[in-house]
């Protein structure tokens, strides 16, 4: 398969790749592994919206059918989060009682999750209501560090106005594993400006992420200060839209992460 070909040992599953016998005894022939599988929570500044509990447990069935490491929990995206991405202080906030219900959603189906024996982190992400390192820390804080770790996405961390090497400094041990992917600045510059309306034109339209190493993220840097921390969790190269295509994308963040790994 193409996955295996650019030399990835595991990846991201979705719910249909989850509940297909085929796919999941395609990645066993493959040596593949179900890294993980992602749980977008939709939320509103009160915090999760009816029938998220019902959407939530639903996933993380179908990460214990296909045995996944990790489930990888998230907030979903909102149209009003997405138009202030990069400039999410200016933006509807989520309200302290709405922190309080998310941490607990989570914390919930994490709790489930390691019933199974499946690991937990939370994914802050741009567009949506936690982006920035203030929401990040609000909603952590809320959550037993020994639940429920932190999934650093660098790419969303960058476009939120952070920088991940005080990202890794600040949760240590705490991060689970890490989505790795670059930025393009140029198409930053014009999204905060507000020449590009919207974070999903961003990433669609002018491919706002970019393989690893070829953008804002200082990659070395990065996996130096994993290294203080011994992290040996996985590292995701990851690539949402690009003008290659996606697996010969990642192939060059691959490539370019190994070569940082030196």
């Amino acid at each position: 398969s193409g996955i295996a070909r650019y030399g990835f040992r595991g990846i991201q599953i979705s719910g249909d790749q989850a509940q297909s016998p085929d796919f999941l005894q395609e990645m066993r022939f493959r040596g593949i592994a179900p890294a993980e599988q992602y749980v977008a929570i939709r939320c509103g500044q009160e915090g999760p919206l009816a029938g998220s509990e019902e959407e939530s447990a639903q996933t993380i069935q179908q990460g214990i059918q296909a045995n996944v490491e990790m489930m990888v929990f998230a907030v979903d995206g909102t149209e009003d989060r997405d138009r202030c991405a990069g400039r999410a202080d200016t933006g509807p906030q989520i309200s302290p009682a709405g922190f309080a219900k998310l941490a607990a959603h989570i914390e919930k189906f994490a709790q489930l999750a390691a019933t199974e024996g499946i690991g937990s982190a939370f994914h802050p992400h741009a567009a949506t209501y936690v982006e920035t390192e203030r929401e990040t820390r609000l909603l952590m804080n809320k959550m037993d560090e020994k639940l429920v770790g932190l999934c650093l996405d660098v790419g969303h961390w960058i476009v939120a106005g952070a920088d991940p090497i005080k990202a890794v400094e600040e949760y240590g041990n705490r991060i689970t594993h890490v989505h790795v992917k670059d930025v393009n600045g140029e198409v930053l510059k014009k999204m905060l400006s507000g020449k590009i309306e919207t974070m999903h034109s961003a990433v669609e339209d002018f491919k706002l992420f970019v393989p690893a190493g070829t953008g804002l993220l200082k990659l070395h840097d990065l996996f130096a200060a994993l290294e203080k921390y011994s992290f040996s969790g996985w590292l995701m190269s990851e690539q949402d839209s690009a003008w290659e295509p996606s697996e010969a994308a990642s192939g060059i963040s691959i490539a370019n992460m190994r070569v940082a790994l030196i």
